[in-house]
């Protein structure tokens, strides 16, 4: 199942639980909790335990459709950095096109 891992993340800090104190509570493996706040993959039992742990029905934990997914961020690279890059491709093409041509 997929639930809301910012909601969840958000509910055990709420309640001012530790990662393991929360996996106490459930009866589930510290990183069983880790990998729900991770990514909100969970089975059915474990969004149970979840959803007793914090007297909510398991529905309201699951990802609805306008929760924005959690992925990670987007890495940008400035475009000095690509050109310098390039550039310097470019030049050991050069340099390898010329030392293999004059040797042949």
């Amino acid at each position: 199942m997929q639930l809301d891992a910012k909601q969840i993340r958000q509910l055990r800090t709420d309640q001012g639980w530790t990662q393991q104190q929360l996996a106490d509570i459930c009866g589930l493996s510290l990183r069983t909790i880790q990998r729900v706040e991770l990514n909100g993959l969970a089975s059915l039992e474990t969004t149970k335990s979840l959803a007793a742990a914090f007297t909510k029905d398991r529905r309201e934990l699951m990802e609805t459709e306008d929760t924005p997914p959690n992925l990670p961020q987007a890495v940008t690279v400035p475009v000095w950095v690509l050109a310098i890059t390039f550039l310097a491709g470019l030049l050991c093409g050069v340099f390898l096109l010329r030392v293999f041509t004059a040797t042949f």
